[in-house]
């Protein structure tokens, strides 16, 4: 992001050669990157590549084997996690799949509150005030008690958006936030993130569908066997060569329309 005073921009994420290590096996290995004020990054890559893992410890779920991840100036092992969690908002098909279907809209998102599944706490009515802001604004007003098995793939994500609303993070991380949803509703899902970015967010995604990257995203990471192979801006990342080797797709090429990116195989 230009800064017109010559200033640095504000650093709101830092990882230093990061490791996850399993059973005496790197999952991802050495992972050196930061994130700027007013970024927002796509992390692309084969299933495997790690990605999803990197989101799990950018989100705080996971600590690093090695290496070490500053998020707000705070360092991961030097501050209440807590406290820090409620600078990020996460999304992922692992809570999608968690929750009860009976709970009713509203409550999924006021879980959120509490970093739950389920309500089992007393709620006050701020709670319930910021609540009515959130579904209003994503407009899930009308579903507010309806069961969360009810509603469409799509109207579900929107849903776990609000939920990770609730303290007003500064960062939203979403780990293939697209599967599952069929196309009308994979469009209605992306211009919700766009509305979202408008209002002064930041996100960080994974996909393997370059057509997910919508116009907003300013930087992207490409990732594989655990590894960074390449990040920077956007327009640098996004070429055909090292899209075709990175997705494993040898026949491959791609059109730019309406700042979004669109696949061909033959």
């Amino acid at each position: 992001m230009e800064n017109s005073n010559n200033e640095q921009p504000q650093e709101i994420l830092k990882a230093e050669n990061i490791s996850i290590i399993r059973d005496g096996h790197y999952i991802i290995k050495d992972i050196s990157f930061s994130v700027n004020q007013g970024e927002n990054w796509a992390i692309i890559g084969r299933n495997g590549s790690g990605k999803s893992f990197m989101l799990k410890i950018l989100s705080t779920l996971v600590y690093p084997s090695e290496g070490d991840i500053t998020i707000y100036g705070k360092k991961f092992g030097e501050t209440n996690i807590w406290d820090l969690r409620k600078k990020i908002g996460v999304v992922s098909d692992r809570l999608q799949q968690t929750y009860n279907g009976n709970t009713c809209v509203q409550d999924v998102i006021l879980s959120g509150f509490f970093s739950s599944i389920g309500l089992h706490q007393d709620i006050e009515d701020w709670q319930i005030e910021r609540v009515k802001e959130i579904m209003h604004f994503l407009r899930l007003t009308p579903m507010a008690h309806r069961p969360f098995e009810s509603l469409s793939q799509g109207e579900q994500k929107r849903a776990l958006i609000g939920r990770a609303l609730v303290f007003k993070p500064q960062l939203i991380i979403l780990d293939e936030p697209c599967s599952g949803l069929d196309i009308a509703s994979r469009d209605d899902f992306l211009n919700s993130l766009r509305e979202m970015i408008a209002n002064g967010l930041q996100i960080i995604f994974v996909t393997h569908h370059i057509e997910e990257i919508i116009p907003e995203i300013s930087h992207v990471m490409l990732m594989e066997k655990g590894r960074i192979y390449k990040s920077g801006k956007k327009e640098n990342m996004m070429k055909r060569k090292q899209l075709r080797y990175i997705l494993g797709v040898e026949k491959f090429k791609m059109k730019k329309k309406k700042g979004r990116y669109w696949p061909r195989y033959y």
